[in-house]
């Protein structure tokens, strides 16, 4: 497999990897300046820094830096006579018949925040160009073939052409995900939003875009569904920040604004929070 093609790949589906270079040698060592190996999540690879037990410590650093985000060098020191895990300066010593040192760097990464965006009308259409702007990958869902193209949304990561509620079934979302449901029609909203309720998906965020009217009806539709202490932490509706404003552009703005806020943990004037402060507006 060629190693440019795999990098490829796991961007164009958003999976975080670690690109392992050597960048350096000096002495007897397996590999080569240049050789490079990609460590995914799960720890499968493709390529090599040479192998052996340096290649087994190499492997497990770049799992450790892809938790924590960071880049950088960092320097092993090859000997046949170390034992267990010790480091020499700033060398990491590894058992190994060789007495050389190699200088590999590391290259985190992480995948991008995703958004799940449920209709691909004129609202998602503008609030995928703020998010894709923002940096997040956008995976739109609608079932409109018209809607589902690059012509009228060309600002989705993904588009797929799909039954919505089929689609919520069986999608599993990278964890800390966000949806956005905005169908065209009420039934499609409710129904989406049902089934990801009752999947407990990891999502930290299922926005309904709704009327309060129609945001009520929509939790007391949940709460017949699954109770009255059904939890309602990532659920907001109407949606959006309390910012101004009824335009497409002005609308999807708020939408991004307040995905953006959770993302980050502030402390932001919700139109889900406004509503529950004037229940008859």
């Amino acid at each position: 497999m060629d190693i440019y093609q795999e990098i490829a790949r796991l961007k164009q589906e958003n999976q975080p990897f670690v690109l392992t270079t050597i960048v350096k040698t000096a002495g007897s060592v397996p590999g080569r300046v240049g050789f490079k190996m990609i460590v995914r999540e799960d720890g499968t690879t493709v390529g090599t820094v040479g192998g052996g037990e340096l290649e087994q410590r190499v492997i497990q650093q770049a799992l450790e830096r892809l938790h924590s985000g960071e880049s950088g060098l960092k320097e092993y020191l090859l000997r046949e006579d170390a034992t267990g895990s010790e480091t020499i300066g700033q060398a990491e010593v590894v058992p190994m018949m060789c007495s050389g040192k190699t200088w590999i760097y590391y290259e985190v990464s992480q995948s991008r925040s995703t958004v799940y965006l449920f209709g691909g009308g004129h609202v998602g259409q503008a609030l995928a160009y703020f998010l894709n702007r923002l940096g997040y990958s956008i995976v739109l869902i609608d079932n409109r073939e018209e809607f589902a193209s690059e012509k009228l949304n060309p600002h989705a990561t993904q588009r797929i052409l799909s039954d919505y509620v089929e689609y919520a079934r069986r999608f599993q979302p990278l964890t800390n995900s966000f949806a956005v449901i905005m169908t065209q029609g009420h039934n499609y909203d409710y129904e989406v939003l049902k089934t990801l309720y009752q999947r407990q998906l990891p999502l930290r965020y299922i926005g309904i875009i709704a009327s309060r009217a129609k945001a009520r009806g929509l939790i007391r539709n949940l709460q017949k569904d699954f109770g009255k202490e059904t939890r309602l932490d990532n659920i907001y509706t109407p949606i959006g920040l309390d910012i101004g404003g009824d335009t497409e552009s002005e609308i999807a703005l708020s939408i991004a604004a307040e995905i953006q806020a959770i993302r980050f943990g502030r402390t932001v004037p919700h139109l889900r929070d406004r509503a529950k402060e004037n229940p008859k507006q």
